[in-house]
């Protein structure tokens, strides 16, 4: 005679706190892949006695960069 076991439920697993919870509201991150390492660049800057002047300057995305593309973040 067969006996069927009903299913016993699985264990939980504990759960981790996301990486967005963690953060703290004035941080940056990245839009497109979540990451938080940015360079800041500038477009059309010029030098006068060893220093940049003028140009605009921007933030972007480290890792979407490694990636060939190009987001600005701020």
């Amino acid at each position: 005679m067969l006996h069927l076991v009903p299913d016993t439920p699985a264990p939980e697993k504990p759960k981790l706190r996301s990486a967005r919870a963690s953060k703290p509201a004035d941080m940056l991150q990245c839009p497109r892949c979540q990451g938080r390492e940015f360079i800041e660049t500038v477009i059309g800057a010029m030098v006068q006695a060893r220093k940049l002047k003028g140009g605009t300057r921007q933030i972007v995305c480290f890792g979407c960069m490694l990636n060939g593309e190009r987001v600005v973040v701020a």
